[in-house]
């Protein structure tokens, strides 16, 4: 399924209140600030860094999600703090006394967080990060110029928010937030991008896996697998321009671990 980001999806507008749970340039190649993902406490300040600042223009683009919903599109004017986080996307403003975010991560080419306390509004509503589980993942990126003819990559291993808890079967103390790993890969060919894509995610104990496969026609569209767009295991994905001869996956995912908790989060991946 492909989705044309000249749109802003949002399934869900209005006050949302998350619940309590148990033309692309290329821009410069700095190494990748990675920040191994890890549960974080329910307290304290944000986490992670980047190694430069996200340089973003025209092409800039975004995803975000949070419990019950699902935004992306033009990024707009972004505001970037000392820390690498961002604290405004596409007309989403985030602020909060304090305003923390978790898991920062990025360089020129994305910048990639996750807020976890505070609150977040746009022109169609207010949203209140309450909860132990409380969370709104994001990245922002710089959109292709055009697909490559042909090619194949491998990807890099990932740069990971913690995935939070966002329903299903009841979860252990100190299971709101996991883990998660994956791989990937890309190939172009005259149909696009043919994406590959697998994330194992975990939390208390429990496991789950998201898998993806599917071909990205061009550089501002996306693909939909599985059952994302319906609370189901399956992921949003898009292209991204990671610098001279190097190109970004990035994915917005939602998983089911063995337990029956439900999960989601966002996650970048350099392959060149």
């Amino acid at each position: 399924m492909q989705l044309n980001h000249a749109l802003v999806l949002t399934l869900v507008a209005g006050s949302l209140v998350a619940c309590g749970g148990g033309g692309s340039s290329s821009p410069a190649d700095p190494a990748v600030a990675v920040n191994p993902p890890v549960a974080p406490t329910a307290s304290g300040d944000s986490t992670g860094s980047v190694s430069a600042r996200f340089a973003s223009g025209d092409s800039s683009r975004f995803v975000l999600t949070s419990i019950g919903l699902q935004s992306n599109g033009k990024a707009g004017a972004l505001v970037q703090d000392a820390s690498g986080a961002l604290s405004t996307i596409g007309g989403i403003v985030f602020t909060g006394n304090p305003a923390v975010t978790r898991e920062i991560s990025g360089d020129a080419t994305f910048a990639q967080g996750r807020w976890f306390k505070g609150a977040f509004s746009s022109s169609t509503g207010a949203t209140t990060l309450t909860g132990n589980n409380a969370s709104a993942h994001y990245v922002a990126y710089n959109v292709l110029a055009a697909l490559p003819a042909s090619g194949t990559f491998a990807c890099d291993a990932g740069t990971f928010t913690a995935p939070s808890y966002t329903g299903g079967s009841s979860v252990p103390s100190g299971a709101d937030f996991g883990t998660a790993s994956g791989n990937a890969s890309m190939a172009f060919d005259a149909s696009g991008a043919k994406v590959v894509l697998a994330i194992d995610a975990s939390a208390g104990g429990s496991t789950g896996k998201v898998t993806a496969s599917t071909t990205i026609a061009s550089p501002a569209s996306s693909g939909i697998t599985g059952g994302y767009l319906s609370g189901g295991t399956g992921a949003q994905l898009v292209l991204g321009d990671g610098g001279t001869g190097r190109y970004l996956l990035l994915a917005a995912y939602k998983v089911q671990l063995a337990n029956g908790g439900n999960y989601q989060g966002v996650a970048t991946f350099r392959c060149s």
